[in-house]
């Protein structure tokens, strides 16, 4: 009996080591590799798109995560598209490197090669020779490859002192081959009389390049160059909405005829919109549910749906959601009206929402989503951001990250729910209870049967 018990014991202490070493990591459908608008940023932030909405598994997004080089995840949330804390960063650092200028200080630069990195980053410039281009060069070169927002301007910071003035001719290209003028004089100074300090140190640039050089229009010496950092156009960083269109088809439910539409993601739809061709004018309820078994929720309306031709076309607004961001997968379209013979095509529109992340572990990152049984994990991401940008400034924002085209993973077997484990720990106990009752009932039970006469 001891060592019945003893071989119990030892099963029951082992079995949730041999379960968790048999239970599988969790596996993601998909991955997008995410594309770093600059290194050493701190943290990043990247916009969900439909690729990713429609490969998550939860209304609450909760598959989505960052992974870094080794699989590991990195501390990430994730935040509408107006929280201060995902808000686009307006001024990012970009990389710069010196060029070699001829003999006389001014003209076009020296032939140069370049060794590129990871999506076309610059890893080394070197001149014709074979020798890295001189630190002390008037010319230079700036590195855009890693944004893919429309630039504005590029922001240029020296190292104060002596006045300064140069004058440079600012030229675009997209191989490092062919170049195209930008601005034919842009003038860089720095003039103080006492108190009073005149500085210009921003040269306007246009979208559309990879590459940006700086050639010298005379032979004023080198601005020592501290750091230059690219300003994004303020118009394009504002979100527009992202519209996902639905075709649906003629039901009856209950004696009331309406059309059913199916999503094929967890968007989360803030708007909505009718359009058809032979568009007919109609009053309208929106409903929604998330299962088939799930009861129907008034999101939109009754609302007068219209679209008039002519010299001045006009058609009704689209109509906001009453209860906000909704990410159901039905949408049901009534009318108090008779139906049209086809079903217009339903308009959803909702604002991509944003991944904020640290830059933890090995690089680079993916972007991960599809997955039944992992959970991202919760972490104070504001105050993460804030305790950033206290060190770097109070203008600071996590700096835009890319996602590159998805990469299949483990597909639709990771979207299957993992079967509930057993409990082998409760069943040992129960089954330890029941061995002793009945030990201890036979043992009685011998005692009274060797009780000798009376």
């Amino acid at each position: 009996m001891r060592m019945f018990l003893l071989t119990a014991l030892v099963l029951m202490a082992a079995s949730p080591v041999a379960s968790a070493q048999s239970k599988p990591e969790g596996a993601y459908a998909k991955r997008w590799p995410l594309a770093l608008s600059a290194e050493r940023a701190g943290a990043y932030r990247v916009e969900l798109d439909r690729s990713v909405y429609a490969t998550t598994a939860w209304p609450d997004l909760r598959d989505v995560n960052v992974l870094d080089a080794q699989g590991k995840p990195v501390a990430a949330a994730l935040f509408g598209p107006e929280q201060p804390t995902a808000l686009p960063a307006r001024r990012i650092v970009v990389p710069w490197f010196p060029l070699p200028t001829p003999a006389s200080g001014a003209g076009e630069p020296s032939s140069v090669s370049a060794q590129f990195g990871e999506h076309g980053r610059i890893v080394r410039i070197e001149a014709s020779g074979g020798t890295p281009a001189a630190d002390t060069g008037r010319a230079f070169l700036v590195d855009l490859s890693g944004i893919r927002d429309n630039p504005e301007a590029l922001e240029i910071t020296w190292d104060p002192g002596e006045p300064r003035e140069a004058r440079f001719r600012v030229e675009g290209s997209h191989d490092l081959q062919a170049w195209d003028v930008l601005e034919t004089r842009v003038t860089l100074m720095e003039l103080q009389r006492g108190t009073q300090r005149l500085l210009h140190d921003e040269a306007p640039i246009r979208a559309g390049f990879r590459y940006v050089r700086f050639v010298p229009l005379d032979a004023a010496a080198a601005l020592p160059i501290r750091e230059i950092r690219v300003r994004l156009d303020a118009v394009h960083l504002q979100q527009t909405v992202a519209w996902s269109e639905l075709q649906g088809r003629r039901v009856s439910e209950q004696g009331v005829d309406g059309f059913v539409y199916r999503s094929d993601g967890r968007y989360p739809i803030a708007l909505v919109d009718l359009a058809m061709d032979d568009f007919a004018v109609g009053e309208w309820t929106l409903e929604s549910r998330d299962a088939e078994d799930a009861p129907w929720r008034l999101q939109a309306g009754p609302w007068v749906a219209y679209r008039v031709d002519g010299d001045r076309p006009s058609a009704s607004p689209d109509q906001p959601l009453s209860s906000g961001p909704v990410r159901d997968r039905e949408w049901r379209l009534r009318s108090r009206g008779p139906l049209p013979d086809q079903a217009p095509t339903l308009r959803l529109g909702y604002r991509p929402e944003v991944m904020v992340f640290l830059a933890q572990g090995t690089p680079p990152y993916a972007l991960v989503a599809g997955s039944a049984a992992a959970r991202r994990a919760s972490v104070p991401m504001p105050e993460l951001v804030d305790a950033l940008r206290r060190d770097r400034g109070e203008d600071w924002q996590p700096a835009p990250a890319y996602l590159s085209p998805a990469m299949a993973l483990a597909g639709e077997v990771a979207l299957v729910p993992p079967p509930t484990p057993r409990d082998w720990k409760a069943w040992l106990l129960w089954g330890l209870l029941l061995l002793g009752a009945v030990l201890v009932a036979a043992f009685a039970f011998s005692l009274l049967r060797s009780r000798p006469a009376a």
